[in-house]
């Protein structure tokens, strides 16, 4: 990949973090004003301090995360490797599992305005070759041959760039799950937040399009799982 073209994916991935740490920076505040909101109100301006610590611990690791990720970001576009051979394409990554598609499995190959997409019947087996890749026009030529490349519709990218939204909508639940003590609220988003974060350990852990690092971090997700399932379980015995 052309190292200049790194600038554009990192500005997008910063531009989704941005988002996602606000939600998390705004739930962390809510929660906190609701623990000790009535400690706030009744002493000094003193008692915002631990908060105020903690809140700035978490933009700290935040911020450090974010840097270590748009690092690990740049290892991997440096490290793209595409072999297009007769009948197979192949794509290689740092710290991801090798994906190799077959001519005959390849149902479309489209062209939209970042790259172009090989895709298959399976959803996850698609490889992305973005228009940075070195001897991209190469690459383009060689897969026209096996079928007429298509023009991806605007609507289809446009579409695409709802899915940064995923995780403010996850956080929102998040936050109405934990702020309320409404049996019903409780369960109307408790319920859709258990399903979606139980589906995602599930495609992270199968998918061949997320790095072994992420692979690994989403074992930690079973925590807010099972503190989910806990307070579900709480909120049905104790219903009001």
């Amino acid at each position: 990949m052309a190292p200049e073209g790194f600038g554009a994916a990192r500005n997008k991935l910063l531009k989704q973090k941005i988002v996602l740490f606000a939600g998390i920076i705004l739930f962390l505040l809510g929660f906190a004003y609701k623990e000790f909101g009535g400690a706030w109100q009744r002493d000094s301006v003193a008692s915002l301090l631990p908060t105020f610590l903690f809140v700035l611990i978490m933009l700290g690791a935040l911020a450090i995360g974010l840097r270590k990720g748009i690092k690990r970001n740049r290892e991997s576009w440096e490290s793209f490797e595409l072999v297009v051979g007769e009948d197979f394409v192949i794509r290689r990554i740092k710290d991801f599992p090798e994906l190799e598609i077959r001519k005959y499995e390849v149902t479309a190959i489209r062209e939209s305005v970042v790259g172009l997409h090989v895709e298959t019947a399976l959803k996850d087996r698609t490889i992305g070759i973005a228009t940075a890749l070195v001897d991209y026009d190469d690459a383009k030529e060689r897969l026209n041959c096996w079928m007429p490349i298509q023009q991806l519709q605007q609507g289809r990218v446009v579409a695409s760039r709802w899915v940064w939204g995923i995780p403010v909508i996850f956080l929102v639940l998040f936050g109405a799950f934990y702020m309320t003590d409404k049996s019903q609220v409780i369960l109307a988003t408790g319920v859709p937040l258990l399903v979606g974060l139980s589906w995602s350990i599930w495609s992270i852990r199968k998918s061949v399009q997320v790095s072994a690092h992420m692979r690994r971090l989403s074992l930690f997700a079973f925590l807010p799982l099972l503190a989910i399932a806990a307070k579900l379980i709480l909120a049905v015995r104790h219903w009001r």
